[in-house]
């Protein structure tokens, strides 16, 4: 895991005010799809934030999914003390219009509660760290693997 992509990432492509000192712990892992929940990477910075990146699934209309995403984001987030969730949608640049991810974020808002301490990211998968370029598609089962980085 390269830091500096990293805390860009988080810092700018994100908008996370994290202190420099959350970016000397970072776990990374793949969650395997379950049920009607994609397979996801899971981002972990410093025990404060929690970042989940799922590649958007080819019907983004479909229900339940980005439900199931935000509410286990949120209690995991709770459970475990974290300052932050962030879920990040990542798509080619092209499946971004309007007509293909309209409603999603008022149905993250609704399953989140409208929660401030949670949002909602959706990013051309240009613009993810090398690292997490190949996050696992929402469609196909990801093998779960874990690490962790300290600076």
């Amino acid at each position: 895991m390269n830091g500096p992509a990293l805390e860009q990432f988080v810092r700018g492509t994100l908008g996370c005010a994290c202190p420099d000192e959350v970016f000397r712990s970072v776990s990374v892992r793949l969650v395997p799809a379950a049920a009607e929940r994609p397979a996801f990477t899971e981002v972990l910075v410093g025990s404060r934030l929690l970042i989940r990146l799922v590649t958007m699934p080819a019907e983004p209309a479909a229900p339940g999914w980005l439900e199931q995403l935000a509410t286990d984001g949120r209690a995991t987030r709770d459970r475990h003390g974290y300052n932050r969730f962030r879920l990040v949608i990542a798509a080619p640049a092209d499946d971004l219009a309007p007509e293909r991810t309209g409603g999603l974020a008022a149905r993250f808002a609704r399953a989140t509660a409208c929660d401030d301490r949670t949002h909602l990211h959706m990013l051309a998968q240009a613009q993810l760290p090398e690292e997490f370029s190949g996050a696992p598609a929402s469609d196909e089962p990801a093998t779960a693997a874990a690490g962790t980085v300290a600076k």
